[in-house]
C-alpha cells in the first residue's frame, strides 16, 4: 500500500495530501472579489499623484558637472598594453610565421 505524503500549505499552514490542491486557499479565493475595475482606470505608465512636484531637474543637466562631482575632477588613467607585452606578441607571431615557411 503506498505510503499517503502530507505538507503544511505555506499559504495557511492547512494540511494538505500531495497533489491535491489545498482546500484552505480555495475557499479564501472564492471569497475574495476581483479588483478589477480599480485596476484598469489607472495605466502603469500613469504617475501616480505622490510624486507630483518632487523638484526633480527637467532640463539643463549638466553631464560634465555631474560626473566630476560624482567621481572627482581627476583624470581617468589610461588604458592600455605594456610594451613587453607587444614584444611577446610580436615574437610569437614571428615565430609562427617562420614555423609556417621552414
Amino acid at each position: 500500500m503506498p505510503e499517503i505524503l502530507n505538507y503544511l500549505c505555506p499559504f495557511c499552514e492547512y494540511e494538505v495530501r500531495v497533489g491535491e490542491p489545498c482546500p484552505g486557499c480555495a475557499n479564501k479565493t472564492a471569497i475574495r472579489k476581483p479588483k478589477a475595475k480599480a485596476r484598469a482606470k489607472r495605466r502603469p505608465w500613469h504617475q501616480a499623484p505622490s510624486h507630483q512636484g518632487l523638484d526633480l531637474p527637467e532640463e539643463g543637466f549638466d553631464y560634465d558637472a555631474f560626473v566630476a562631482r560624482e567621481f572627482g575632477k581627476s583624470p581617468h588613467q589610461a588604458l592600455g598594453v605594456k610594451w613587453y607585452w607587444w614584444l611577446l606578441g610580436v615574437a610569437i607571431l614571428s615565430g609562427m610565421v617562420a614555423k609556417l615557411f621552414l
